[in-house]
């Protein structure tokens, strides 16, 4: 939005809603956070944010996270498996999976 300006006008509870044209620019839809950031001019800068970023989701998840805490103690414990090659390595996947499946 380079050049453009926008007016926004608080309501008697400090809130303002941004124009179309702004949100659409700032890649924003309902219930996102934007960051107030002071630029150390005086003024302040809108920054899309969120707590976790979306693509990083997956790993706070409560299912996930019990599954990592499990993995690291069997790693912590010894129990770790290598292998020199990919190949190896992709056979001793299969076999997981295999194993899993057989459950």
């Amino acid at each position: 939005m380079a050049d453009q300006r926008a007016f926004v006008t608080l309501d008697s509870k400090g809130r303002a809603t941004l124009p179309e044209e702004v949100r659409r620019e700032l890649r924003v839809q309902t219930g996102d956070l934007i960051l107030l950031e002071s630029t150390g001019y005086g003024t302040f800068e809108l920054v899309p944010a969120s707590l976790v970023p979306k693509d990083q989701l997956w790993f706070h998840h409560p299912e996930m996270r019990k599954r990592l805490a499990a993995a690291e103690a069997d790693f912590t414990e010894g129990h770790a498996t290598s292998t020199r090659t990919p190949k190896a390595a992709q056979a001793f996947l299969d076999r997981l999976k295999k194993r899993r499946r057989a459950k």
